[in-house]
């Protein structure tokens, strides 16, 4: 059993707990609600981040821009707003370069993905998806090797999270960018 079986199987026992004690009805409802909230803020999220896609590839940065800003504002935690930005920007990028990779059409994709040039934050939250994708290991062997070969084991987690707001939609437009350039 992996370590994240373990924490799997930890979680569920103190879910189950809590639920089978004192109010636990309550508890199950509230939490059904922030699920809810949850699934509603990302939905809104990628939206947005798939219009601003959409105006980066009709050469509109400004637009795209203003729209990746909104989707980088929406929060589920008002406490944490930096990691719910960097979360819905990480799975938009993922899944861009998952349906790149496996929904045919984009042959070249990973070479269109080892060509992208990045820099700073960008390029570190480029890695970070690429790395989630290659985890995933639904890909064919020779461009699992390769995208592993090309960002290592491990590396860099919520990497916008890091950063100012402001810098995370710089980072965002440029990652627009490079999705535009894969999957040209």
């Amino acid at each position: 059993m992996s370590d994240a079986d373990d924490l799997i199987a930890w979680e569920r026992m103190r879910l189950e707990a809590e639920l089978s004690g004192p109010l636990g009805g309550v508890r199950s409802a509230s939490r059904r609600a922030d699920a809810d909230r949850e699934r509603a803020v990302r939905l809104a999220a990628d939206n947005l981040l798939d219009k601003a896609l959409r105006r980066v590839v009709a050469g509109d940065d400004g637009a795209a821009r203003r729209l990746v800003d909104r989707a980088l504002r929406l929060t589920v935690d008002e406490l944490e707003p930096a990691v719910d930005a960097a979360l819905a920007v990480h799975l938009f990028v993922w899944d861009a370069l998952r349906a790149a990779a496996l929904e045919g059409g984009h042959e070249s994709w990973l070479d269109r993905a080892e060509a992208v040039a990045l820099g700073g934050v960008a390029e570190r939250e480029w890695r970070s998806a690429l790395r989630s994708l290659a985890a995933e290991g639904d890909l064919p062997q020779p461009d699992l090797r390769r995208l592993r070969a090309l960002v290592g084991a491990t590396g860099e987690q919520m990497v916008l999270a890091t950063v100012e707001h402001d810098d995370r939609v710089d980072a965002t437009v440029q990652l627009l960018h490079a999705i535009r350039d894969v999957t040209a």
